[in-house]
């Protein structure tokens, strides 16, 4: 049992890890070739109307914040699986955040997709979310900063 648990903690740090650089590589794809279709729409416009070209950039400022919304979001994935690859914890302050984040980005740029009804568990899912980070962000903060040191003690022993 001595041997397996450390054996175990290895396999499913590995798979951290190598879900951790997927989500490196997956957004730097996205990031990318969302950058090179902008670009291509943008050069696209140069000859026409300014009442047409308006209308596409109305689109493309539209896709274009919903890429970088979801970028934040991967980001902040990213920054979940460090954070449990270093201390084999998960900082609920950075769960939060992602839901927060998500609810709001499902808001502005999905909403037609969603009932009214479903608009609105999201938008009191979001405020919720909000009030907890708010009132208990020390609580999220100290709780960090002890498994941190339980972390760093047992690593000493």
């Amino acid at each position: 049992m001595e041997r397996t648990v450390p054996f175990l903690n290895g396999c499913i740090s590995f798979v951290a890890f190598v879900t951790a650089l997927a989500l490196v590589v997956y957004m730097l794809i996205a990031f990318v070739s969302g950058m090179f279709d902008v670009s291509l729409l943008m050069f696209d416009t140069v000859f026409l109307e300014p009442s047409e070209r308006q209308a596409i950039f109305n689109t493309i400022n539209g896709d274009f914040l919903h890429n970088v919304a979801v970028l934040i979001v991967l980001m902040k994935a990213y920054r979940i699986l460090v954070e449990y690859m270093r201390f084999r914890h998960i900082d609920m302050k950075f769960m939060l955040e992602i839901g927060i984040i998500a609810c709001i980005l499902e808001l502005l740029f999905n909403s037609v997709t969603y009932t009214e009804h479903m608009q609105m568990v999201l938008a009191g899912l979001a405020l919720g979310l909000v009030a907890v980070y708010a009132f208990k962000y020390e609580t999220f903060v100290k709780s960090k900063k002890d498994s941190q040191k339980e972390f760093e003690k047992d690593n000493l022993r």
